[in-house]
């Protein structure tokens, strides 16, 4: 326990997981829920939770084994216990099978390795998840499973089968010029293979960067700067729930990206990256009979996950949410924004100069994109 340390403290935890194996219908969805604070909150919660424990004769709190009404009465407890604190609840979803269309947007149609997709088409949000929605809705019968297996292997002759079945469906894209980008990019790969980047089989534990696991860590490590740069401090601790498997490759996370944060654009195109100015605290794995604060997470991440139907514990969870924020992966969230993204767009004002510009932008891209092609 950090008693009188300073900065921000996380605590966080898991649910759903899966490891690579991303098509489990029975465990479809992929949770991580996180109390991020200024100043630990051990010590404010300690009471509550100890006091439960030993008049029930548990070692920790799992929400899971409390039910919705002791669970309720002690996010309540928990809740006023960190009236005063500042804190937020970061929680990731993520839509598990969903991942599969993503990650082959990501290999085939990243512009930067392939130059017969336009940048506009990968770097922006509307465009780019456009793209994982086709894909998505290409990938029928199995298909996404068989290319899942082929990429964890860095299978090449797989992936450009793949790409092959995909061109067949493409002159089906009903927007004519989706249809354009996707058979362009998918034939610009079949014929040059080499353009592929392949780093899920390069080494014995390469692949855990690929799994829901990772990619909600990458998450957190986002929420955290963002939590950094509102309040102006530092990270003190960063306390995660013991994984045995994942426990090297979230160090290395932590230890190779946490350094680095971005801003988004206004229009959701390509990111700034810059090295952030603060301390990045200490990464802790740790079970959560020694943290309190990561039993607080697991109570606070059952009751966000669950669909409510009891009207009081509606309004526990509707407390945590008002003090939380998100980050989803899944088809109906790429739907939610390539609609947010098209409204967004479309109530711009555009004056001629910016018009103008575009194009002469777009000229330059396409120029580059030709010169690319023809090495």
């Amino acid at each position: 326990m950090s008693i009188g340390k300073e900065g921000a403290f996380i605590y966080a935890d898991e649910s759903g997981h899966s490891g690579k194996e991303i098509f489990n219908e029975k465990s479809p969805i992929y949770y991580q829920g996180a109390v991020i604070s200024i100043g630990e909150i051990e010590t404010k919660v300690a009471p509550i939770i100890q006091k439960y424990c030993t008049e029930n004769g548990l070692d920790r709190l799992h929400g899971y084994e409390l039910g919705e009404e002791r669970v309720n009465s002690l996010c309540l407890e928990l809740l006023e216990a960190l009236d005063g604190t500042q804190w937020k609840f970061h929680y990731t979803i993520l839509q598990k099978r969903y991942i599969a269309p993503t990650k082959f947007v990501d290999t085939v149609f990243d512009c930067w390795d392939n130059p017969a997709v336009h940048p506009f088409w990968y770097t922006t949000e509307l465009f780019r998840h456009t793209l994982c929605v086709l894909i998505d809705d290409m990938m029928e019968e199995g298909l996404d499973v068989e290319f899942w297996n082929y990429y964890l292997i860095d299978d090449l002759d797989g992936l450009i089968k793949i790409c092959k079945v995909l061109l067949e469906k493409a002159p089906y894209i009903y927007d004519k010029r989706a249809c354009e980008v996707v058979t362009a990019g998918l034939s610009y790969a079949i014929e040059n293979p080499d353009i592929f980047t392949l780093v899920s089989a390069k080494g014995k534990s390469a692949y855990k960067k690929q799994t829901p696991n990772i990619i909600a860590f990458s998450s957190l490590l986002t929420a955290t700067h963002r939590f950094c740069k509102e309040y102006g401090v530092s990270v003190s601790e960063l306390v995660h729930d013991q994984s045995d498997e994942f426990k090297g490759t979230m160090r290395e996370y932590h230890r190779m990206f946490f350094g680095v944060d971005f801003e988004e654009d206004k229009f959701g195109g390509i990111p700034q990256f810059k090295q952030v100015e603060y301390d990045l605290g200490e990464f802790k794995l740790e079970s959560s009979k020694k943290s309190y604060g990561l039993q607080v997470a697991d109570l606070f991440l059952w009751l966000i996950q669950r669909d409510i139907t009891d009207k009081n514990l509606a309004e526990t969870k509707a407390k945590i949410l008002n003090n939380s924020d998100d980050f989803v992966i899944s088809r109906a969230m790429s739907l939610a924004i390539i609609e947010a993204r098209y409204f967004q767009l479309m109530q711009e004002e555009l004056t001629p100069e910016m018009i103008e510009a575009g194009k002469k932008l777009n000229k330059k891209i396409e120029v580059n994109q030709k010169s690319a092609m023809e090495k």
